[in-house]
């Protein structure tokens, strides 16, 4: 690496609230292993069931540098991050993120320390999910958007767009990133997004907006824990917390339209992912609104006060997903929609 003066100092941004004990020890402990120690450690437990406290134990307080807890009352990961980022001191230059439920490899803030002292403004790493032995990069046909880095082995720099990086690929991870701090030095997530997730991906896009160099590992570094409360854990298809996910997607992917340079290309084909999600949320409407499910008549409100154009969106979509309904009807009774039933609605037989 470049001399002591280029070397990157890190902050890491620590947000905490679980319910299971041993997940913010298992982070803080990667952090330990780090070949290359950061500078300061801040853990914030936005008013965790499981307190933070319990979890950090005198010797490894004693073992992490620069540790700082702070504790607050519950605001949702984004305000988390906020009070962590207001928290960092002016000796560091360089910020990584980690949820409390992921842990890093031994390796990841020296490749992120390599990388930076390169010239690397945004840095982030290849990621495999807790209890697989496949990685997130594996379907991406890399080196045609990549060349490597000289004197930096194992490191690669990005050379396609934010789109393909952030969308198209989807390669980028909270607990993966790190990037300069003089790059936006104000940098805070969005608190309006309600913590349904796209608080982070509304960051990066503005840090890639501003970086010359963007860099990354293929090797994975970064585990993605699948014991602990994240924003997917109860986000399965057809919940209410799976349309807010599709709300907060949305609101981001009309940010982006509306505040971030693109070509072209890049502007139709993220217009044609705005219209898919919307259609998404059509349907995941439908669910949850046929099941009565607890706050959905208020979500599908919320949606349409936050995006004006998704009720439009909406009754284009809802012919065709009518017809999709019918004719998986048809199928199942071996009958056309049209022929589904030629008597008049009086005298069709009784429902069941």
């Amino acid at each position: 690496m470049s001399t002591s003066a280029d070397l990157p100092r890190f902050g890491v941004v620590i947000p905490y609230f679980q319910r299971q004990a041993g997940l913010l020890h298992r982070a803080l402990s990667s952090i330990c292993a780090q070949e290359y120690r950061p500078s300061q450690v801040v853990v914030v437990d936005d008013g965790s069931p499981h307190a933070a406290s319990e979890e950090i134990t005198a010797p490894l307080r004693n073992a992490v540098r620069g540790l700082t807890v702070i504790r607050q009352a519950n605001q949702g990961v984004a305000a988390a991050r906020n009070a962590a980022l207001d928290a960092l001191g002016e000796e560091v230059t360089a910020i990584a993120f980690l949820d409390s439920d992921d842990y890093w490899e031994p390796a990841h803030l020296r490749n992120a320390a390599v990388a930076l002292s390169r010239g690397a403004d945004f840095y982030f790493a290849n990621l495999r999910t807790e209890g697989t032995t496949t990685d997130r990069f594996r379907h991406h046909d890399l080196p045609d958007e990549a060349r490597p880095v000289p004197e930096a082995p194992g490191i690669l720099q990005w050379t396609g767009s934010a789109v393909e990086l952030l969308v198209v690929n989807g390669m980028v991870m909270t607990s993966a990133v790190v990037f300069r701090r003089a790059l936006m030095p104000e940098v805070r997530f969005p608190r309006t997004l309600r913590g349904a997730g796209g608080e982070d991906y509304w960051v990066w896009w503005a840090l890639l907006a501003c970086s010359s160099v963007i860099m990354y590992c293929p090797e994975p570094t970064v585990t993605y824990g699948t014991g602990g409360v994240g924003i997917w854990q109860h986000a399965s298809f057809g919940s209410v917390r799976f349309l807010m996910v599709l709300t907060d997607r949305i609101r981001t992917m009309r940010h982006v339209l509306k505040n971030h340079p693109l070509s072209p290309d890049e502007r139709r084909f993220l217009q044609d992912r705005l219209a898919e999600l919307r259609e998404g949320a059509l349907v995941s409407a439908a669910h949850v609104l046929r099941r009565r499910q607890e706050n959905s008549l208020q979500e599908v409100m919320y949606l349409w006060r936050d995006d004006p154009g998704c009720a439009a969106a909406w009754c284009l979509a809802l012919p065709k997903l009518l017809y999709a309904q019918l004719h998986r009807a048809s199928v199942t009774t071996g009958r056309k929609p049209a022929d589904a039933d030629p008597r008049p609605p009086s005298a069709a037989p009784p429902r069941r």
